[in-house]
C-alpha cells in the first residue's frame, strides 16, 4: 500500500524509528491513526455534550455539592484501582 506524506513527515517517522520508539513505519503510522481516533472519539463527546446543554440537561452545583462529586469520583477511583467492581 502506498502512500503519499509530505518529506517532513517522512522525515519525522524515520526519527521515531531511529529512536527506538517504534520498529517500523508501520508502528508509527498505526500509532498516529490510533491518535486521529482518540480526538475523533473526543470531539464526537464534545459535539454531544454541547448538545446536552443546549437542550438543559444538566445539574447546576454550589461548591459544596462540586466538592461532593469530586469526592465520591476519587472514591470510586480508589476503588477501582483496588480492584473493587462496586455495582
Amino acid at each position: 500500500m502506498a502512500s503519499d506524506i509530505s518529506r517532513e513527515n517522512e522525515e519525522f517517522i524515520e526519527q521515531e524509528i531511529a529512536s527506538g520508539r517504534f520498529r517500523d513505519r508501520a508502528e508509527v503510522l498505526d500509532a498516529g491513526i490510533g491518535l486521529l481516533r482518540q480526538r475523533k472519539a473526543i470531539m464526537d463527546r464534545l459535539v454531544y455534550s454541547r448538545h446536552q446543554l443546549d437542550s438543559g440537561q444538566y445539574v447546576e452545583l454550589d461548591s459544596a455539592g462540586l466538592r461532593q462529586v469530586f469526592d465520591d469520583l476519587k472514591s470510586r477511583a480508589r476503588q477501582l484501582a483496588a480492584g473493587e467492581n462496586g455495582d
